[in-house]
């Protein structure tokens, strides 16, 4: 993959990714609370309202600079390490004790799906600060590809738990309803896996994009259209529109896609 194509891959899915950071900002801004459906932090924290407007400035700032590409570098570690301790929340025992908690995350399938999206936007954050990085990116790009990764498996697996429930979110006019959400999380397992192990890590990148473009074409966007007040499309929308980012900014740094180091020219000699 030639140099110039891994950067427009890369630029493409920042602004992706910065799009939905924005997004997130204003939804935050607008209910000026904290409040379920939002998968970037968890809505039982104290005092809700002060962290709401703190993280729609910190969404809406952080989403500006993204896509105007100022200061990427220590803000794409800033979103990195933020969102990995807002993940972290929802694993550590607000109410009641850590058994309880981590027993209600991994066996809700609501509060197991905000959370791996949080930890999904965490490990986005990481992969764009490896990129930037250069040779020190691998600190952050390794945890950021086996945290995407261990999400997306996760994700395919719930969509053999909730077949049912996720095949009334096809559309009508789709035949073989849980044949799709069957096939859709195979591809999530098989790509998560891939992206892990860095075995066409490339291929599976692209097929994840392709994936989340068509959520988004067919089921989110519409969804969207018909309900323009209800703020879980939304959030459910600007999430996909993240992992569409995401899966770019992978392909970029897949091992595939990074262009061969020039040969050493010799110095000339009279």
């Amino acid at each position: 993959m030639p140099s110039s194509i891994s950067s427009s891959l890369s630029t493409f899915g920042r602004i992706l990714y910065a799009l939905s950071l924005l997004g997130f900002g204003l939804q935050y801004a607008i209910y000026g609370q904290l409040r379920r459906g939002l998968p970037l932090c968890p809505a039982d924290l104290p005092h809700h309202h002060l962290l709401a407007y703190a993280l729609a400035a910190a969404f809406i700032g952080a989403g500006l600079l993204l896509l105007t590409s100022w200061q990427t570098l220590p803000v794409s570690l800033f979103l990195g390490l933020l969102l990995l301790a807002s993940s972290a929340l929802y694993l550590w025992p607000l109410q009641g004790n850590l058994n309880d908690t981590l027993g209600y995350t991994f066996s809700n399938g609501n509060a197991r799906t905000v959370f791996l999206q949080c930890l999904s936007f965490a490990a986005t954050a990481l992969i764009l600060h490896g990129l930037l990085a250069g040779a020190k990116g691998r600190y952050t790009l390794m945890p950021g590809r086996i945290l995407f990764a261990f999400a997306m498996v996760l994700f395919g697996l719930q969509h053999f738990l909730y077949v049912r429930f996720l095949a009334k979110l096809v559309p009508r006019w789709i035949h073989g309803h849980h044949a799709w959400v069957i096939v859709t999380g195979f591809a999530l397992i098989v790509a998560g896996m891939s992206i892990a192990t860095t075995i066409e890590d490339k291929y599976a990148s692209y097929g994840l994009f392709l994936l989340f473009a068509g959520w988004l074409a067919l089921l989110h966007a519409p969804r969207i259209f018909h309900h323009p007040r209800s703020g879980d499309e939304w959030s459910s929308g600007l999430v996909v529109v993240g992992l569409s980012g995401a899966s770019l900014l992978l392909a970029a740094a897949s091992s595939g896609g990074k262009p061969k180091p020039a040969k050493k020219e010799r110095p000339w000699r009279p």
